[in-house]
């Protein structure tokens, strides 16, 4: 099934000229990403086709908010810091602001496609593992 949104709606709604900077091939990668969430999660009673301005307005948030996680991690990546005696330069806090940015993004989209009965993917804080020893035994 098609995605329901596009790299121009994305592109439009979040001002990525920049084609460099955001590579069309990451843009597609993070709405099929995005457009997979939704498909899990909506109602199979959905009325879908033609999907509403909710679910397309959705689906671009979500994959608005994949495309900042993505940048985040890139930039994170790429940072480089400069130190002149006791003082260090860095490139500032954008992989925070990003991250601040996808999370709220994220929220916003589940809230618009709650009606299409989309539920809000649960975050698991931690995962449990089975417990394991790690004394030598004598």
């Amino acid at each position: 099934m098609a995605a329901f949104t596009t790299e121009a709606l994305v592109r439009e709604r979040f001002q990525l000229g920049d084609a460099a900077r955001v590579p069309s091939e990451l843009i597609e990668q993070v709405i099929e990403e995005a457009h997979g969430e939704v498909l899990r999660r909506l109602d199979p009673d959905a009325e879908i086709d033609p999907p509403d301005k909710g679910l397309v307005a959705g689906e671009t948030l979500l994959a608005g908010a994949r495309l900042y996680g993505a940048l985040a991690a890139k930039d994170a990546f790429d940072v480089k810091q400069v130190s002149l005696g006791s003082n260090v330069v860095s490139d500032g806090n954008r992989f925070q602001a990003l991250m601040t940015m996808a999370a709220w993004l994220e929220d916003q989209a589940w809230y618009l496609l709650e009606p299409a009965g989309a539920e809000r993917p649960a975050r698991a804080v931690a995962d449990v593992t089975d417990t394991q020893s790690v004394l030598r035994e004598a």
